[in-house]
């Protein structure tokens, strides 16, 4: 029995189209950290939406990034990172 920790990350992608607050984004946020179940949340805004309808229609990716980095700078635990 190995009794080694194992780094769990939890992965949320959004958006970010804005990313939104206490009632949406950072609240889900928040609602992970404090269950204490993951030792890093990455916050992974998507480059090109999935729906082809919202295509075009965004800000562009480095806009979201930065909005997801400013929402998010509160949390010692979350990495905004364009790994998608």
């Amino acid at each position: 029995h190995n009794n080694m920790h194992r780094h769990k990350i939890c992965l949320f992608g959004l958006s970010a189209d804005p990313p939104t607050g206490d009632g949406g984004h950072r609240g889900m946020i928040q609602t992970v950290c404090d269950r204490n179940e993951f030792d890093e949340i990455w916050i992974l805004p998507v480059y090109r939406h999935m729906f082809s309808t919202k295509r075009g229609k965004q800000a562009s990716f480095e806009d979201r990034m930065a909005m997801c980095k400013l929402v998010f700078q509160a949390f010692p635990n979350v990495v905004v990172t364009d790994a998608e």
